[in-house]
């Protein structure tokens, strides 16, 4: 997902900062709302990100995102949706590469919403791990990769662009520029009429949009990405090079010297963290607008020096988890600002997320859960928001896809777990989902961004309802969890299923968990890394996910299907 190593720039760049003021004076500076203009439409929008971000093509949460969410982003003012796509794992691998026709399938179905709703669509190669080096022989997959989809794309409208490669790093800038020119000249063989994004190393740094080489076509546009200062946008993340920055939280936007948060252990100098020094050295320029401006106008300078080619910030946000929310929209608010001076395209991260656009990191309903203070800081124009009455009947989960507002995932994929949304053989319909090789503590899950009056479901004696199959013996926990923010502990409510329950005999049984029969099991906070016991503070009504999970037994030899998911009242 984000980079971590531009983290390190500028460190002990400026000189030691004294205590002169709590506010610098950009703060009132850039608490003004951008102006909203609709006719900048095409030129920014938002990424779709954890949707084509999967596995495998059978992983894919297709009804994550619907048409709807096109409809709902061109409402706002956006004309532009970048799509991250995991597409190496979309292949059939080494040594050709295929592109997997499920994969193509669902991914033609996006194309056409983009297309109906008249929304460029960005088919952003994903590929990468933020901490593992982007190879010296990536061509070896780029290259089929992409001579595949642009003969897939080819005769498709102008609304559809290329983006090579997202974040390469670890990876030498003369080395990456020979194997994206390679990339170019095979798009080109095939496709000579879409617009091809291509960037420096350095995670799409500014910096390396110097050392890219002068490519021989007329059609690219030129990205970065822009998460500065990293120490504010990135407080609270906890997936980076370790330390993480999962215990920093209240770093201002901008510095105020008598605002600034204790630091953590892990993170000061003599743990060997860098964030120290760059939070009482350099943080104090680092988050002034000159400064932002200054390092924005490096890829300005470098469109000039190329003949003004087209700039495009492909990813900029700040995490909400553990920044403060007015200074995460005056961040928003500035960035914004100095992105449109410079007329460069942009789309944020993300819609949904950490990152996003809703008021939690899992989303929520577009006209109940928007965060309208992010959405205007982005030049957008959000609806009224009003109160959404909550679901009081019973609904699906899962039954061929996931239901309306619900989204699937999972974890232990590094180790070989298989989860496939798209399995057979169905109990009803024409899916179920196969869960296998499962290792300690993996676990598939749906996340809600329905809102579910789960206390009333309770009271009424609503029930978690699935059916499931296996041929081997097996125990796994259902459990529900709460959602995990500033002020949130994701507790957690639980049923463990042994083979009393489900029973290894290969035909499908019916299981049905009546709510009030869970217990509370105890929270495994991400943000400090530590195990919770049970306090009973679990909250029904702050449930954001459905886990089924290998807690207490490894399943690594066994596979498990289940299908018709769904809550009874």
């Amino acid at each position: 997902m984000k980079h971590f190593l531009s983290a390190c720039f500028g460190i002990f760049a400026g000189a030691l900062i004294t205590a002169a003021c709590t506010l610098a004076p950009d703060r009132t500076e850039n608490d003004q709302w951008e102006e909203f203009d609709p006719a900048l439409s095409p030129s920014r929008g938002v990424n779709f990100s954890a949707w084509f971000e999967a596995a495998a093509p059978e992983s894919i949460p297709f009804t994550k995102y619907t048409e709807q969410d096109f409809i709902n982003v061109k409402s706002l003012g956006a004309g532009l949706v970048r799509l991250p796509i995991r597409m190496h794992s979309m292949t059939s691998g080494s040594p050709s590469y295929t592109l997997d026709p499920l994969y193509l399938e669902l991914l033609d179905t996006v194309v056409d919403w983009a297309e109906k709703h008249e929304i460029k669509i960005i088919l952003d190669n994903h590929s990468f791990d933020p901490i593992a080096d982007t190879a010296n022989d990536i061509g070896e997959i780029l290259v089929p990769v992409w001579t595949q989809t642009a003969e897939h794309f080819k005769d498709r409208s102008g609304y559809v662009l290329y983006e090579i490669l997202n974040e390469p790093h670890g990876i030498g800038a003369a080395r990456w520029g020979e194997i994206q020119k390679q990339v170019i000249a095979a798009i080109r063989t095939i496709d000579t009429v879409h617009a091809i994004i291509v960037g420096g190393v350095e995670y799409n740094s500014i910096n390396a949009l110097a050392s890219l080489p002068v490519y021989d076509d007329d059609n690219l546009i030129y990205t970065f990405h822009f998460y500065d200062p990293y120490v504010f946008t990135h407080q609270g993340e906890n997936w980076g090079s370790p330390p993480t920055l999962a215990n920093l939280k209240g770093v201002p936007f901008p510095y105020g010297a008598h605002s600034m948060p204790v630091i953590p252990n892990e993170l000061k100098e003599s743990s060997g963290s860098w964030v120290e020094g760059n939070l009482n050295y350099s943080y104090a320029n680092d988050s002034k607008t000159d400064a932002l401006a200054a390092s924005l106008d490096k890829a300005v300078a470098f469109s000039a020096g190329r003949g003004n080619v087209p700039l495009f910030c492909g990813e900029f946000g700040a995490y909400m988890i553990n920044s403060l929310k007015e200074d995460r929209v005056r961040w928003y608010k500035t960035v914004t600002k100095l992105l449109s001076a410079r007329n460069i395209m942009r789309t944020s991260w993300d819609y949904y997320g950490g990152f996003g656009l809703f008021n939690t990191t899992g989303g929520g309903n577009f006209n109940s859960d928007l965060n309208e203070d992010v959405v205007r800081a982005l030049g957008f124009n959000p609806p009224a928001q009003k109160t959404q009455e909550k679901i009081k009947t019973g609904f699906v989960i899962y039954d061929d896809y996931p239901g309306p507002g619900i989204s699937a995932s999972f974890w232990g994929q590094e180790h070989g777990a298989v989860f496939n949304l798209y399995a057979s053989p169905a109990a009803a319909g024409k899916y179920s989902i196969r869960w296998g090789n499962a290792a300690l503590y993996d676990a598939f899950l749906f996340e809600f961004n329905n809102s579910a009056d789960w206390d009333y479901l309770k009271s009424q004696g609503g029930k978690l309802q699935f059916k499931a199959k296996t041929e081997q013996t097996v125990q796994f926990d259902v459990r529900f969890l709460d959602t995990e923010n500033n002020s949130g502990i994701p507790w957690r409510m639980r049923y463990t299923i042994d083979e009393k329950i489900l029973p290894s005999d290969g035909a499908w049984h019916t299981i049905s968990i009546p709510l009030k029969d869970m217990t509370e099991h105890g929270a495994w906070v991400n943000a400090t890394q530590k195990w919770l016991n049970p306090t009973g503070s679990f909250s029904w009504d702050k449930i954001e996910s459905l886990q089924f999970a290998a807690e207490d037994f490894s399943l690594e030899t066994c596979s498990i299907w289940f299908d018709d998911i769904q809550i009874l009242k």
